[in-house]
């Protein structure tokens, strides 16, 4: 059995950037974006010496579902991505990035009226 490999310290980092990213979000799409781009750049960088070419396409927030994500058959499919995804935290990390989203989202949501007025203006 290999060993666990982690990436909550770099995640963590990240993370913090995220928020403050996200705390200015002013509606769903801005989120949305912020989030994908996010995990983006923290996959690229665990990756980055890897062929694997992680695009927007590859992961996507989604409130609706339990894992508050969705990542592309084509990153899932990939053999040097599954290997990692299987032996490291990574989808414990990625998680706390839509577990933060999800929150925003909650909270613009419940705000939607004062969004809708800023947009108005």
């Amino acid at each position: 059995m290999e060993n666990q490999i982690s990436f909550s310290t770099l995640g963590n980092e990240c993370v913090h950037k995220f928020r403050d990213k996200i705390n200015n979000a002013e509606n769903i799409v801005d989120l949305r974006n912020q989030f994908t781009f996010t995990v983006i750049d923290f996959l690229n960088q665990i990756f980055e010496n890897s062929p694997l070419d992680i695009d927007a396409d590859d992961i996507k927030f989604n409130p609706d579902i339990e894992d508050l994500y969705i990542l592309s058959n084509r990153l899932t499919n990939d053999l040097e991505f599954k290997k990692i995804w299987d032996i490291s935290d990574l989808k414990n990390v990625i998680r706390k990035f839509a577990d933060s989203a999800n929150n925003r989202y909650i909270h613009i949501n419940k705000h939607n009226e004062k969004t809708n007025k800023k947009i108005r203006n």
